[in-house]
């Protein structure tokens, strides 16, 4: 008997091994687990340097390839030691792996139309998120944390422009008759349907996830700890990202396209979340009060929030869905990400130069007006009627456009 439990034992372990990897990887998790870890997620990179964005890392992309290549001459920090940079790499690492391990990973290529749309949807991203001093993470999701009220004005913003995006959408699928050659794909996920490549997927993404914590650990060896931080961070943030499909662009435009609401809840959740660590966080005075009290309220903050839906709508990928989405081998959303980049560097070069930066709105600290309390409750309030009425549409379908 006991020789029998022996034997038998490695093969229970091996079963719980396989089946735990099947739930982790075999299977996307549901959207409202992703709203929890990421407005834990946001509460701890707040308290290990500052809270989560994505903007400005990308602009920082911008700059040093504006600057390569001669354009400008902007004084920068270098990308491998950019704060942001780091963060947003570690999220593209993060998802490849993800998406390895879960034999999700193949370059998936787009027709010439939709490469056009990605071109002008990254170049829209680029100049909301210049406007409005942040893209959905840092100038809506970490703005509202902060009880800034350029965050919810950029809600408003991000809202209205997904809608005008879906009706232009919806006009493209109607109406628009494009040449064959334009709506035509290429043949580039063809190298990625073999089953040696599939099986062989998990072992890079293995691969991937040891290289990540050894270039967070050289990091750490330089000195640069905060640096290190942040790439495990973004590494935790993409896998889960790709786990979960986590995409603001779902969240504003789903229930207006099909009726569903699970990335909206969990946007609603992660940002109530967010919102009560870093309250306490402000509270306390572990951090400035004012960190991430955009001003850019109200003209910057709408305006910047609808250009930016319009363009997240046409890209099919927000600022950070863009980037797992990357990460998973969407073409299109490798030429959104690099027109973002270009995009929201050469705009604010020209918006500083030309002094109209500084009249896009006022910083608007709501404790500074109505107190702690009523300034969280304010948030809580905001997310539960957004996700209370989301959740209605969903049942009644009222607000379908299609």
């Amino acid at each position: 008997m006991t020789q029998l439990g022996t034997q038998a034992a490695p093969g229970r372990s091996g079963g719980a091994l396989n089946a735990c990897y099947g739930k982790l990887f075999g299977e996307q998790w549901p959207a409202w687990v992703g709203g929890i870890l990421f407005g834990v997620l946001s509460i701890a990179l707040f308290a290990w340097e500052k809270p989560w964005s994505v903007a400005d890392g990308v602009r920082n992309w911008g700059d040093w390839l504006l600057n390569a290549a001669d354009i400008t001459d902007t004084f920068i920090i270098d990308p491998h030691l950019y704060s942001t940079s780091v963060l947003n790499l570690g999220i593209i690492g993060g998802a490849f792996a993800a998406a390895l391990l879960a034999r999700q990973f193949r370059v998936r290529g787009a027709p010439p139309w939709e490469l056009l749309k990605g071109v002008v949807g990254g170049c829209l991203m680029g100049i909301g998120a210049t406007l409005s001093f942040g893209c959905n993470i840092g100038g809506f999701f970490s703005a509202t944390s902060a009880l800034s009220l350029s965050g919810p004005a950029m809600m408003l913003g991000l809202m209205l422009g997904a809608i005008v995006g879906l009706k232009l959408l919806v006009w493209e699928v109607s109406y628009l008759e494009l040449p064959d050659w334009m709506s035509r794909i290429g043949r580039s996920d063809s190298a990625g349907s073999s089953q040696a490549w599939r099986r062989l997927q998990p072992l890079a993404g293995v691969a991937i996830l040891a290289a990540g914590v050894v270039l967070a650990l050289v990091y750490d060896g330089l000195d640069y700890t905060t640096r290190a931080g942040l790439l495990g961070f973004g590494l935790v943030i993409g896998i889960i990202m790709q786990r979960t499909r986590f995409c603001f662009v779902r969240a504003f435009r789903e229930p207006f396209m099909t009726g569903h609401a699970d990335a909206t809840r969990a946007v609603a959740i992660a940002v109530v979340i967010s919102t009560l660590g870093f309250t306490y966080l402000k509270w306390a005075d572990f951090k400035d009060w004012e960190v991430f009290v955009r001003d850019s309220f109200w003209l910057g903050s709408l305006l910047g929030g609808f250009i930016f839906g319009v363009g997240m709508s046409f890209a099919g990928g927000c600022a950070s869905g863009a980037l797992w989405r990357a990460g998973e081998g969407h073409v299109k959303l490798w030429v959104a990400v690099a027109c973002f980049a270009l995009s929201a560097s050469y705009f604010r070069e020209w918006l500083v130069e030309s002094g109209r930066r500084d009249r896009l709105g006022e910083a608007v600290f709501l404790p500074d007006y109505i107190g702690w309390e009523m300034g969280v409750g304010a948030v809580i309030v905001l997310m539960a009627i957004w996700y209370l009425c989301m959740t209605w549409n969903e049942r009644k379908q009222k607000l379908l456009m299609m």
